[in-house]
């Protein structure tokens, strides 16, 4: 009788074990829900007696899709109250806060259809949409503990997202903007004034104010603090501008002196041309030295950025009105005259002139001649 050898055998038992889970059936999976990723970057901040409210819209579905069409913004809101906790750091009262709490308290503040959301955008780069909302604060508002924000994402088939990360706001009674902003450009910065608000919003004296933030656009652009900590005086000198360019600046009172800020409504714009009207200084070190048929002048060269040029003035001795000898400026802090006469008493003068026009004051006045003998040749 012949042995089965123990290799057939092993590969036998392994064929029939795979055969015997074909045509078997998995267990059934949940199908993928579809559904809009949440809001992202959103924030909320109190300025005077209004949140803000920032986000930027989704265009993707949980599953990386991209998501043709968004239906609705609903924002949510809860006011929470808790007299018991009133006086704890607003960091472990907000550790308090959960989304399941939210989820259960919040109520609908506000529905943005589709064809609405145009006017709620602030800017569109980059596929990415970006709105604001402003919620107006109530009496009712500012005596709560805690404001508490959160947004959801309706699609074409009215599928909804996940709530947004939750905004928290503890609103503050704040002063109104600062009054009468003013500006003046001096030649090495930009001086901005204002004075302080007599009352808060709340009419109780004096407000509460911490300091200032000065914010400043370029003609019709965004607005930015300049600032980089709290301005405690009612005055800034703002050193980075250049001439020739319009600026506009606005100033808002804060309670916090640090980010993020608690701020008053917006100061009046002030709107301000840079313009250049400081001439260089008077050139100094002006000399001159007769050659034989010319008169060498040199001067110190002036230091100023924008410098353009000198301009050269001659009159005789007993003349009383200079006349300009260079309609074109000079370039070099040297100029020989070659239109001179011997034995006339000569009056030199140097004014410096910059990119904008702006002419010095004539330099201290020096008198050379030429007299009848030989020269060494001292041009320059």
């Amino acid at each position: 009788m012949k042995r089965i050898p123990y290799l057939y055998i092993s590969v036998s038992l392994c064929f029939l074990l795979i055969l015997s889970f074909c045509g078997k059936k998995g267990p059934i999976l949940p199908p993928v829900v579809k559904m809009p990723k949440p809001v992202k970057d959103c924030n909320a901040i109190q300025r005077g007696n209004k949140v803000i409210l920032e986000w930027s819209l989704p265009n993707t579905y949980t599953d990386g899709s991209p998501m043709a069409e968004i239906a609705e913004v609903e924002i949510w809101l809860w006011k929470k109250k808790s007299e018991e906790s009133r006086n704890e750091n607003p960091a472990k009262r907000e550790a308090k806060i959960s989304l399941e709490e939210f989820q259960k308290e919040a109520e609908l503040l506000a529905l943005i259809k589709n064809e609405d959301i145009p006017h709620y955008r602030i800017q569109e780069e980059k596929d990415i949409i970006r709105c604001r909302y402003t919620y107006e604060l109530s009496g009712e508002d500012v005596l709560s503990e805690t404001l508490i924000f959160s947004f959801k994402i309706k699609d074409g088939r009215k599928r909804l997202s996940a709530f947004s990360e939750l905004l928290v706001i503890h609103p503050k009674i704040l002063p109104p903007p600062p009054m009468n902003p003013n500006a003046v450009v001096f030649e090495e910065y930009i001086k901005i004034t204002w004075e302080e608000p007599e009352k808060s919003t709340d009419e109780s004296t004096p407000p509460i104010v911490k300091g200032y933030n000065i914010y400043r656009s370029e003609g019709q652009g965004r607005m930015v603090r300049i600032n980089s900590q709290v301005i405690e005086e009612t005055a800034f000198l703002d050193k980075n501008f250049e001439f020739g360019v319009t600026y506009c600046y606005m100033i808002r009172a804060t309670v916090s002196d640090s980010a993020p800020f608690y701020e008053s409504d917006d100061s009046e714009i002030i709107k301000i041309l840079a313009k250049d009207v400081f001439p260089p200084g008077a050139p100094v070190g002006l000399i001159a030295i007769a050659g034989e048929d010319y008169i060498a002048l040199s001067w110190d060269a002036n230091s100023e950025k924008d410098l353009a040029g000198y301009r050269i003035w001659r009159k005789k001795e007993e003349e009383h009105k200079y006349i300009l000898l260079t309609p074109d400026p000079v370039k070099e802090n040297v100029y020989n005259d070659t239109v001179v006469e011997k034995n006339i008493r000569y009056c030199y003068a140097i004014t410096a002139l910059d990119a904008c026009g702006n002419e010095s004051n004539k330099s201290k006045e020096i008198i050379e001649i030429i007299k009848e003998g030989k020269f060494e040749d001292l041009s320059f």
